[in-house]
């Protein structure tokens, strides 16, 4: 219910609509909320809201203060806020949100990184190095151990 609650009120303030019998080539910009019921192929970027419905199809990046697709992107998804694939929705895509809903039988094929400001201010450090320097330094001991585990495994 509180999806629906959402749509509703986000649908309410929408000021641009791409038609179903629309094709649109190049990008898109929009300083309210945008609703794509027809194909664009480019970018759509708005400062608003952007929902995608079950008809809609865009090829290129997007991005909204909130995103609801019901129908289909190729491309990435940045989202100020909520970012929520229905059932019929699909994404083919790497997702930068701060909270996911993903409904059952939607499809999303990519990576997602939620809350990015946090993960922005803490540098990765690599897990990797430790082991390769251990490898480097003592490499006959590591194969030692290597193969007494696996003769453990063997005995039992």
């Amino acid at each position: 219910m509180l999806g629906k609650r959402t749509t509703e009120q986000i649908n309410a303030k929408i000021s641009s609509v791409i038609g179903s019998d629309m094709v649109v080539e190049g990008n898109i910009r929009a300083k309210e909320a945008v609703r794509v019921e027809g194909k664009v192929t480019g970018d759509v970027v708005t400062e608003g809201a952007l929902i995608i419905s079950a008809g809609g199809a865009v090829k290129g990046n997007v991005k909204g203060s909130s995103i609801i697709i019901g129908g289909s992107v190729e491309g990435d998804l940045t989202s100020g806020g909520r970012t929520e694939v229905a059932s019929t929705g699909k994404v083919i895509g790497d997702i930068r949100t701060k909270s996911l809903i993903v409904d059952e039988n939607a499809v999303f094929q990519g990576q997602c990184i939620m809350n990015a400001e946090s993960l922005t201010t803490h540098p990765e450090t690599p897990v990797t190095t430790k082991f390769e320097n251990m490898e480097e330094e003592n490499p006959e001991e590591n194969s030692k151990d290597n193969n007494n585990s696996n003769n453990k495994w063997n005995k039992r």
